[in-house]
C-alpha cells in the first residue's frame, strides 16, 4: 500500500471507519469526564470491533450527562462506585486527576475489571510499587493493569528504538540522550489541576513524565543499573505571573513545577540522561535554552525581557540519542582503525502519527598510526508511520492510527490473551518511572506528591 498523505491521516484520526462491534466486544466505562479521553479511548474505540465504549461516571452530574450525550455514551452513572458495580462493565479507563489513580486502580482491579490508567500512573513510588505488587494485580487471571504512556505503542518509537539498540555493526549502546517536551504558555488553565500539588500536580507528573521514560527507555539499563542512576543536577520554575502586575495566587502554589529539567548519570558515569519540559513555554525560555548552544541566543535574544516573558513559544518535542562509538574496521593492529559513532533523533514522537521524522548520523573517524586521519558523515531519515513491510504486524496497524489507538489495540489483544504487537509495558517499570519521578523532585528541592491513605 501507498505511503499516506499528511491530509489523509489527519482525515482518518477525525473521521475513523466504524466496523460492526463483535460479539464479546469489551465494555469499557470511563472514570471521569476527562479532556483526554476522546483522544485516548472513545475516538479509538470508534475503529476498534472489539471496544464499546459504554458508561460514564463523574463528580459533576450534570457534566457526566453533557459528556454523555456529546460522545454518544449509552449509560451515566452516578458514582465512580456505581460504574464499578455495574456487572455489564469489563473494563475502566482512569483519567481522574493524578491523586486519585492508586485508590480508583485498586477499587476497580478489586472489582475485577481490566484497568487503562492514564499516566502517571501514581502519585509516588511507594503507591506504585503497592499497587503493582498488590495481590489483586499479580494473582493468577488478574485483570489486565496498564500504564498509558501510549507513544511507546507507536512503531515510531519503536524504530526509533531498534535504531539504537541494533546498527549494522553490531549492537548499540547508548551513551547520551536527551528528550524535551514543551507547551506554550496560556495553553494550559491557570487554575488547572496540574498546578495543585494536594492533586499530584506539577510538570514532571504530567508533559515532563514523557522525556523522562523517553531517555529511561533509551538508555535500556538493567534494574540493577537503574537503581544506581543518579540525578546529577536538576533545577524546576515555580509558577510565573503573567507580568508585575499580576496578584493572582496562581503563582504561589507551593511545591509545583512549571518547568523542570534534570541530568541523570549511571554510578560508573558512562552513561547520561537529559530532559526538559515546560507547561509555560515561552520566548525568553527559548531563548535561554538556544543561548546555551552554539546556536547562541538568536534574534530571540533581541527582545525585552517583559515582552519574551509573556510571548507564548512552540518547540517540537525530541528524542535525541547518541551511541558508543564502535570499531567497524582494523589493520595492522592499531595501524589503521575505523570508528562509527551513532546518533539517533526522533522528532514529535508524542503525536507522530501527525508527522514524525527519525534522522539517523552516523560519524565516521578514521586514524592512522594514532592520529586522527579523516571524518565524514552519512545521514539518512525516516519515517514510521506503521511497521515495516513484511513485518506481520504492518497488516493489523494502519498508518492513521494514532498512539492512543495502538495502545488500546495492545491492551485488548491482552485482555483477550492474544500475542498482539508484543508491545507491553509492565509493572516493573511502571515502579521503575515512579522512582524516577521522585528521585527528581527530591534533587530540585521538591518533595514527591503526597502518597494516598487508601488502602484495600
Amino acid at each position: 500500500m501507498a505511503s499516506m498523505s499528511l491530509f489523509q491521516r489527519i482525515y482518518y484520526i477525525l473521521n475513523p471507519p466504524t466496523p460492526a462491534k463483535k460479539d464479546g466486544a469489551i465494555r469499557l466505562g470511563l472514570l471521569g469526564a476527562s479532556n483526554i479521553a476522546p483522544n485516548s479511548v472513545i475516538v479509538p474505540a470508534k475503529s476498534h470491533p472489539e471496544v464499546i465504549i459504554a458508561a460514564v461516571a463523574a463528580r459533576d452530574s450534570d457534566r457526566a450527562q453533557q459528556y454523555a450525550k456529546t460522545h454518544d455514551i449509552p449509560i451515566v452513572h452516578s458514582s465512580y462506585q456505581d460504574l464499578l458495580d455495574d456487572p455489564t462493565i469489563d473494563a475502566v479507563y482512569i483519567a481522574l486527576p493524578n491523586s486519585h489513580h492508586y485508590e480508583w486502580a485498586l477499587r476497580s482491579l478489586q472489582a475485577g475489571k481490566h484497568v487503562l490508567l492514564e499516566k502517571p500512573s501514581c502519585s509516588n513510588a511507594t503507591e506504585a510499587r503497592k499497587l503493582f505488587t498488590h495481590p489483586l494485580a499479580t494473582a493468577p487471571n488478574a485483570p489486565v493493569l496498564l500504564e498509558a504512556f501510549h507513544h511507546q505503542f507507536h512503531p515510531a518509537w519503536q524504530t526509533f528504538l531498534s535504531l539504537t539498540r541494533q546498527t549494522p555493526w553490531g549492537p548499540g549502546t547508548v551513551v547520551d540522550t536527551s528528550s524535551q517536551f514543551y507547551l506554550p504558555r496560556g495553553y494550559i488553565a491557570r487554575d488547572d489541576i496540574r498546578f495543585q500539588y494536594a492533586l499530584s500536580g506539577g510538570c514532571l507528573m504530567d508533559l515532563a513524565t514523557y522525556p523522562l521514560s523517553c531517555v529511561r527507555q533509551a538508555l535500556n539499563l538493567s534494574n540493577e543499573r537503574e537503581e544506581d542512576l543518579v540525578v546529577v543536577e536538576g533545577h524546576y520554575t515555580p509558577p510565573r505571573p503573567l507580568s508585575s502586575y499580576d496578584s493572582s495566587p496562581f503563582h504561589d502554589a507551593p511545591q509545583i513545577d512549571t518547568a523542570i529539567a534534570a541530568t541523570y548519570q549511571t554510578a560508573d558515569g558512562l552513561q547520561t540522561a537529559h530532559i526538559a519540559g515546560d507547561l509555560a513555554y515561552t520566548a525568553a525560555a527559548a531563548a535561554a535554552a538556544a543561548a546555551a548552544t552554539q546556536n547562541g541566543g538568536g534574534f530571540l535574544s533581541l527582545l525585552p525581557t517583559t515582552w519574551s516573558q509573556c510571548i507564548p513559544w512552540f518547540a517540537w518535542p525530541k528524542t535525541e540519542a547518541t551511541l558508543a562509538a564502535i570499531l567497524v574496521a582494523s589493520q595492522g593492529g592499531t595501524e589503521t582503525q575505523h570508528f562509527v559513532q551513532r546518533t539517533v533523533t526522533i522528532w514529535n514522537m508524542i503525536l507522530p502519527t501527525v508527522y514524525h521524522r527519525i534522522d539517523v548520523r552516523d560519524t565516521h573517524t578514521l586514524y592512522r598510526k594514532g592520529r586522527l586521519s579523516k571524518t565524514w558523515e552519512e545521514a539518512q531519515y525516516r519515517k514510521a508511520y506503521n511497521w515495516p513491510a513484511g513485518d506481520h504486524r504492518a497488516e493489523t496497524y494502519q498508518e492513521w492510527w494514532t498512539t492512543w489507538r495502538c495502545q488500546l489495540e495492545e491492551f485488548v489483544n491482552r485482555v483477550k490473551g492474544r500475542k498482539g504487537s508484543g508491545v507491553w509495558i509492565d509493572g516493573g517499570e511502571s515502579i521503575r518511572q515512579m522512582e524516577a519521578v521522585d528521585k527528581t523532585y527530591r534533587r530540585v528541592g521538591l518533595e514527591p506528591r503526597p502518597t494516598s491513605a487508601f488502602d484495600v
